[in-house]
């Protein structure tokens, strides 16, 4: 059996194994190596994407697993982190401790801390935040009155 550092070239997403094509040590062009993916999560690396492709004889016959794109991984996490990140900056959280954090790629976040807290950060300008659901859903929402007022960015449901 032989590993092999992988490249990415490009992805066949069409069937019911994913196949990739990409280039070896040397520049060795791989193609149509088998990528299996665990039950209830699929990706489709990036070109460029890095990994190991795997050989047990023919190379016609390994597969390729480890595939991520190294530019867009998002780096430094604390031990125990485990961070699920998208092409254009999204990513879902998990932090020791127990937090929970959910970021956008346009600067807008939420989650949960450790101690239970909901956590909302939206955009400084044009960021709103809707409680008891989506206005695209229906429904009439109304300014949340706050110590100084009503808030020019939170609503609540009413009806």
């Amino acid at each position: 059996m032989s590993l092999v550092r992988f490249r990415v070239i490009s992805v066949d997403d069409s069937g019911p194994i994913q196949k990739v094509t990409g280039r070896g040590e040397g520049g060795e062009r791989l193609e149509n190596l088998m990528r299996p993916q665990p039950d209830g999560l699929t990706t489709v690396p990036e070109p460029g994407s890095l990994g190991w492709a795997q050989f047990a004889g023919s190379r016609e016959r390994g597969l390729v697993a480890g595939l991520e794109n190294p530019d867009k991984r998002p780096g430094g996490q604390p031990n125990g982190s485990k961070v699920l990140y998208g092409p254009d900056g999204q990513k879902l959280s998990l932090k020791p401790g127990g937090g929970v954090t959910f970021e956008g790629g346009n600067g807008q976040s939420f989650g949960m801390n450790a101690n239970g807290d909901v956590v909302l950060k939206p955009k400084a300008i044009d960021g709103t935040v809707y409680l008891g659901g989506d206005p695209v859903d229906g429904g009439v929402f109304a300014r949340v009155m706050t110590e100084s007022g009503a808030s020019p960015f939170v609503y609540a449901r009413v009806s």
